[in-house]
Order: C-alpha cells, then structure tokens, then sequence
C-alpha cells in the first residue's frame, strides 16, 4: 500500500510500534486499515483512509469505516484510536459526479412514475440512495462516540483544505490535530445541503453556536489559526512544507509519475511531523492536553454579520447578472460578494440552529435531525442546480 499507510507501518517513528494489522479493505488504489500499535508501551489503534487524489469518501469507504471501527471495538484492551490519512492539498466530503448522476436518474423516474399516478411514498422511496448514505454517516458518528466513551479518539489533520464530510469525520474525535496549513470548509450550504454526517452537531460541541452558525450558514473556509482560537483544533503544527506542484516535462505519463512521486515523499515528511503530535495527545495525561475553554473560544464573526450575509448570498437576485457564468471569468465579482448559498440550506440551518441549548443538548438526537434536514434537502429541486455549478466551476441560480 502506498501513502500514509507507509509510515503508520515503518519503523521512523520514535517510542512508536506497529504490531499488526486488524482490518483492511482495498478497493482498486482507494484502502482502509486499522492497525494495532503500541506508543511509549501504551496499546492503540491507527484507522488510515486513502482515496487519491482528493479523497472522496464514498459508500464503499463508509462501509469500510463502519467494519473498521467495528474490528477496533471488539479487540479489547485499546487505550486510544487515530484518525489518520493523506497530507495531500485537498481533501473532499462526497462524489458531486455520483450523486448527479443518481439525482438526474432519480428525477427522470419520478417525472415517469408521477405520469403514472404513482403515491408520493413510492416517490419518496426513490431518494433511498441518499437516505441510505446519509445513515451511515449516523452510524459513523455513533460508533465513534461509543468508542470514545473507553478510548481517547484523536484525528490528525494533515495537508490543506478539508471539506464537507472529510471535515465531518474529522470533528467526530474527541481532539484534533491540525496541519499549519490546513482548514476546513462546510461547502454544503453553497451546493445546495447541510452537513448530514454530525457536522454541525460537534461543531457545536467544540466551538459554540456562533462559530458554528458562521461555519455552516457561510460556507468559508477556515484556517488552521482560527480553528485552533475557536477550540476546533487541540494543537496546531507547523508544516513548513510547500504543497507539490504538477511539472511539465512534454511527457503527460512523465508529468503525472513525478507528480505522484512529489506527494508521495510530501505525505511521508508531513506525517512525520504531525503523527508524533496525534501520538503524543493519545497518550499523554488528560491535564497536558492542549485546547482552548469554552469561555476563551475566539469568534470568527458577529451574530448580525453572518444573518446579514447569510440573507445577501442566499438570495438569488443578488447574482442575477451573473448566473451561470465561470467562476474564474468573474473572480473579482466573485470574491466581493462570495459565492451563492442554497436559500433552503440557510433556512434549514436556520432551524436546526434554533433547536440548539447548551443545557439541553442531545447529540446524538441533534444529529438526527440534521441528517433528516439533509434528507429533505435532497429532495429539493434545486439541489441539481447546485451539484452541476459546483462540478462546473459556475455561478449557481438558485431561483428555482
């Protein structure tokens, strides 16, 4: 196996042991495995996902989750699990191309059977593809958190941006690990959903319900600096790494082994400064833990400034002379105003953020019901126009 997967199972890391394989899954170059190690004596697990080149977790790869996660808990006697993968620049939540695709296949058979006078359950049932995977991503968060309960349960986020579920899975641990120059991005709200795999949930739980309004409703990434400020992170390591950069040599076979070689070498000196830091918050003692309380947590923006943007950006005529044109062909317009949002993602979050009482919180009912969100949001119409201006790189119109 290639990647991560070669440092978890060298012999490069201090006070480290690599004592055997408990799980693994393959699928063409996209694997999960989950090792038993051992740090400073201290008995564990590493869970490492690869799916190159952006790392799309797909059905496959949350059922491979699932099983993975599953092995860990039954082994017995483990003290902590990592949450480990690829420093690669991008990381990304689902296939936009893959639920297009299901989207227009489903809607086709709708407009058929509607013809028909088919009931609106049997319409409903046609949308079992996104509920199904919405389920799994409630049966991720849960069998987390009920590992968490015994084990101490670290990600490490290494390489650049994080979007939507690749974001998501993160957040499920107890304590993060940031790359300096990574970040994180709930995306949804500009293609047209919500984070349906307890995004906001532990968003809420690590950084307040103001940042998580800002990080959901607005759809901005958000760097390493301000997540650690936020209490997202626990710790934040410098990386002073560029990112590779594809080469041409004249030769397009030439050009992609180099570059592949480049973020080979990358992933393997990146890991070797943020998997000792994962390692040691694994084992350490509960007080050297790093983080921020919840009354030193930064705020990334005031309550009236993310309504305000909010309201501009999810109301579609304020792009109404720019819809369905290039990103790149009107950047600058772009980056003064920010990219359109879902006005039924904003409306959704809107409630799912009202429900919310730090007295009262139930997490696991909280995700639940922001998966349900999320599964409305897939039967709205205008989600398609937000899947093809996404995978297009275009202005989305969501006027529905």
């Amino acid at each position: 196996m290639k990647g991560p997967a070669e440092l978890i199972r060298s012999t490069e890391l201090s006070n480290y042991k690599n004592v055997g394989p408990i799980f693994e899954w393959e699928e063409g170059k996209t694997y999960l495995i989950v090792d038993h190690v051992e740090v400073q004596g201290v008995p564990g697990a590493i869970l490492c996902y690869s799916n190159p080149p952006v790392h799309q977790v797909g059905n496959p790869g949350l059922d491979a989750y699932l099983e993975g996660l599953e092995r860990a808990g039954e082994k017995g006697g483990l003290r902590f699990l990592i949450l480990y993968g690829p420093n690669d620049p991008v990381h990304a939540g689902g296939d936009l191309k893959e639920s297009l695709t299901r989207l227009d296949r489903t809607m086709e058979i709708k407009k058929e059977k509607e013809a028909a006078g088919a009931p609106p359950e049997e319409l409903d049932q046609l949308y079992d593809w996104a509920d199904g995977r919405l389920e799994k991503g409630i049966a991720l968060h849960g069998k987390v958190r009920d590992l968490a309960a015994d084990l101490r349960v670290v990600a490490v986020c290494g390489g650049g941006m994080r979007f939507g579920g690749s974001a998501e899975i993160a957040l499920m641990a107890d304590y993060i690990v940031g790359d300096s120059r990574s970040g994180m991005c709930f995306s949804e709200a500009m293609i047209g959903l919500v984070p349906g795999w307890s995004g906001v949930a532990r968003a809420l739980v690590k950084a307040g319900p103001l940042n998580t309004s800002y990080m959901a409703k607005i759809s901005r990434e958000v760097k390493a600096g301000d997540l650690l400020e936020t209490g997202i992170y626990n710790s934040v390591v410098e990386v002073a790494l560029p990112f590779p950069r594809k080469e041409k040599v004249g030769d397009p076979e030439e050009d992609k082994r180099r570059y592949q070689d480049a973020l080979r070498e990358h992933d393997r000196a990146a890991g070797l400064l943020l998997l000792p830091e994962g390692l040691r918050i694994a084992v350490c003692p509960h007080e050297e833990i790093p983080g921020v309380r919840g009354d030193e947590r930064a705020v990334l923006a005031r309550e009236e400034d993310i309504r305000e943007e909010a309201l501009r950006r999810g109301n579609p005529e304020t792009y109404s002379e720019l819809f369905g044109r290039p990103l790149a062909e009107v950047r600058d317009r772009i980056r003064e105003l920010g990219r359109p949002l879902a006005p039924q993602s904003v409306e959704a979050l809107d409630r799912l953020l009202k429900e919310y009482s730090a007295s009262s919180f139930d997490e696991r009912g909280f995700v639940r019901r922001e998966a349900d969100a999320d599964a409305l949001l897939y039967r709205d119409p205008r989600l398609r126009a937000g899947l093809v201006a996404t995978l297009g790189q275009t202005v989305a119109d969501y006027r529905g």
